[in-house]
């Protein structure tokens, strides 16, 4: 979608250099905005070097009479066109005393053709009340375009002096038009205090196309600031917004936004209605996995419901093994297991399984940086029920990552074990740990509030798990062996529960 948008600002400004209207160049909407504007690069490089040495000429001229004089001659003799293609021959100091003489009408007129990359330190030397009195002219008249073409070129003391003779509106309509895209940040960073009724003003205008293509302009800091402040306006506002995406299609250029919002305001963007409706969400999701969007969408995944997220999971599970691995890997390469834990839950069985069994997963730093996120952010009730999953060879990882734990990591993922019916497998892995490690583990597991809940949750009827800990039982703590002994009796393995309580 704003591909579409900065092809029209881009035939705007061709337009004016070609003195055509645009409609009569709709025959070049097809070309990408990068080859529309360095054709108009390449005309106005053109005409500057045909003109190059007559303009040179009519420059040494004006250093022959005095500033008002010369001022004068520009102003009934030359014309405003002339005199801005004079400016880059002229000396910067010498141009800004004759422009100083000018009526701000006539220099808006010269600006309009103008090429800043030629007037670079001219217009590094214009006082900020003729650049004000000058921006107030082409706000005046709607002339956003040559705002925008003036406003990447100008020092920031320039853009501040210009731009309170601005509209909020009048703001969004100069970044529209910002003839360099890296001055999209700076423009912001300028006018940060006025960011919130620009917002505004361009919901009541209804003017979110463009926006949205502004938003695209700037870089991750800065787009994410704006987002941020775009999610904390009234519903209405946030509603707006997502409408405009939706129907202009341009998730492409708000998803990526989503990848360094604030948690709020990610929260708020993700419990709006618009954002309830599986087919979209299933777009969105199909779009973050087709434009190497993915590490965009994680973050917004962490914020969906149960409901949202297994229409989001859902759309995974459709991908093959190899692609699913590389998703794995990307989201461990940006550190990302906090919000791909919460995704990889919401797959039906089936799927999750099918993901558990990727030997991506099954590798020690991946297995290891996975349960140092989970403690870290305390996920264990999301990620326990992934342990189900995995094959047993992957047990000794785990049971060497486990002791990396604090206690009181530890003890909470053995509180979330019952809810997650994991129980059984934990108390595999526990198996698998050096004695020391499992001294600790058992004593953590005999202190814990749910210690009978936790016990009568080991589900499983295989005699190898009894046995083993049978095999351990002189490092059980005796309330934790009791209660392991009556289960085992419930289980149906009276043997291995008169072995437990045996010396």
């Amino acid at each position: 979608m704003t591909t579409t948008h900065h092809t029209t600002v881009e035939l705007a400004k061709l337009a004016r250099v070609l003195d055509r209207d645009p409609s009569d160049l709709q025959f070049l909407a097809t070309l990408p905005p990068a080859a529309l504007r360095e054709f108009r690069d390449q005309i106005t490089d053109l005409t500057a070097r045909r003109e190059a040495r007559r303009m040179q000429r009519v420059g040494a001229a004006a250093k022959l009479v005095p500033a008002p004089i010369a001022a004068k001659i520009t102003e009934a003799a030359f014309g405003p066109v002339l005199a801005a293609a004079i400016a880059g021959s002229v000396d910067p100091a010498r141009a800004v005393a004759i422009a100083s003489a000018l009526s701000p009408t006539f220099l808006a007129d010269a600006t309009l053709t103008l090429d800043p990359r030629r007037a670079v330190e001219l217009i590094a030397q214009v006082p900020g009340p003729m650049a004000a009195a000058v921006a107030s002219e082409l706000i005046t008249r709607g002339d956003y375009l040559t705002m925008g073409n003036l406003a990447g070129s100008v020092p920031d003391s320039v853009l501040r002096a210009a731009l309170p003779h601005a509209s909020d509106l009048d703001i969004l309509e100069v970044g529209y038009y910002l003839e360099e895209t890296s001055a999209a940040d700076r423009l912001l960073t300028v006018v940060t205090d006025r960011v919130p009724g620009v917002i505004r003003a361009t919901h009541d205008a209804g003017e979110w196309p463009k926006a949205i293509t502004l938003l695209a302009l700037l870089g991750p800091t800065e787009r994410s600031r704006l987002a941020n402040v775009v999610a904390a306006q009234e519903d209405e506002v946030i509603d707006g917004l997502l409408t405009a995406v939706e129907e202009l299609d341009a998730w492409d250029t708000l998803l990526p936004v989503a990848a360094g919002m604030a948690p709020t305001a990610l929260q708020r963007l993700a419990q709006r209605p618009t954002m309830q409706n599986p087919t979209l969400l299933t777009k969105i999701a199909n779009l973050a996995l087709t434009q190497n969007l993915w590490l965009s969408l994680l973050p917004l995944a962490t914020h969906l419901s149960p409901t949202q997220l297994h229409t989001v999971a859902a759309r995974v599970a459709t991908e093959p093994d190899a692609s699913l691995t590389t998703l794995i890997e990307q989201a461990h390469t940006e550190n990302h297991w906090p919000t791909l834990l919460p995704v990889a839950l919401a797959l039906d069985a089936p799927d999750r399984k099918r993901l558990a069994s990727l030997p991506v997963m099954h590798r020690p730093d991946f297995l290891t940086a996975a349960i140092e996120a989970t403690a870290t952010h305390n996920l264990w009730p999301e990620a326990l029920p992934l342990l189900n999953d995995l094959p047993t060879t992957t047990h000794d990882t785990l049971a060497t990552t486990i002791n990396t734990l604090t206690d009181n990591e530890f003890r909470a993922a053995v509180q979330a074990a019952p809810a997650a019916d994991c129980t059984t497998t934990l108390i595999q892995i526990l198996l698998s740990q050096d004695f020391s490690a499992r001294s600790r583990s058992l004593t953590i597991i005999n202190e814990s509030d749910n210690l009978d809940t936790l016990v009568r949750t080991i589900t499983t009827r295989d005699p190898a798990i009894w046995q083993g800990l049978s095999d351990i039982r002189t490092e059980i703590p005796e309330q934790l062996r009791n209660l392991l002994t009556a289960h085992a009796t419930r289980c149906g393995q009276p043997e291995l529960a008169d072995n437990l309580t045996a010396s």
